[in-house]
């Protein structure tokens, strides 16, 4: 079955995250070099407070609360995950990281706008897309560590001139091609399933009346 019109809106900021992270990989002296590697590998980082934070938003969104409680839920659930992302930013001397969380944001949420639907499909949809997330990032963290993956331009020297932190240590740090494929596998899935609709069933069609002949 061909993806319709809705399905490849849905699936656009996430083939263009993928397509990100697969050309950083491969060729990151020419997407912005040390520099750009170092913030898509925090970006995968901020993936996973963004994938935290969607589920409460989601799930507040489609309670039973009024809709006074839920702009203040929103409000305050916010304002606790601003929190990190000011740190980041504040740490980083730099307002990208305000910027990534927005992006990823939106990605996360893209999905249900471009499929707009209420009630129990629009759960079934959250829910479905948090949990089809969640598996690949922890399979994505996994097998990008566990697996031989190949540099192809970060070199030792690229490495170096990405400035880590002399108390900074861990296999994403040792082996940053990692992260990139890591980004790449993730959101290539994430973009996959939506493309698809999460191989979500079409809704059922509403039986028409039989007239009866007199």
């Amino acid at each position: 079955m061909r993806p319709s019109v809705n399905s490849l809106f849905a699936a656009l900021p996430d083939a263009l995250s993928a397509t990100i992270f697969m050309w950083a990989w491969i060729d990151p002296a020419t997407i912005g070099g040390p520099a750009r590697v170092k913030n898509l590998m925090l970006t995968m980082l901020f993936e996973f407070i963004v994938m935290h934070s969607s589920a409460m938003i989601g799930s507040m969104l489609l309670s039973d609360m009024t809709r006074t409680k839920k702009f203040q839920a929103l409000i305050g659930l916010s304002a606790l995950y601003l929190v990190f992302v000011l740190a980041f930013a504040a740490a980083f001397s730099s307002t990208w990281p305000i910027w990534v969380f927005a992006w990823l944001f939106l990605c996360r949420f893209w999905y249900l706008i471009a499929n707009p639907t209420t009630g129990e499909d629009a759960a079934r949809r959250m829910q479905l897309s948090w949990a089809i997330s969640a598996i690949t990032y922890i399979a994505g963290c996994f097998a990008t560590v566990l697996l031989p993956l190949p540099r192809f331009a970060i070199t030792p020297e690229f490495i170096t001139a990405m400035h880590f932190p002399e108390n900074m240590t861990g296999d994403w740090v040792d082996h940053p091609w990692s992260v990139l494929a890591f980004g790449a596998f993730y959101f290539s899935v994430l973009a996959l399933g939506k493309l698809n609709d999460f191989w979500l069933p079409a809704p059922a069609a509403t039986a028409q009346p039989q007239k009866v002949a007199p």
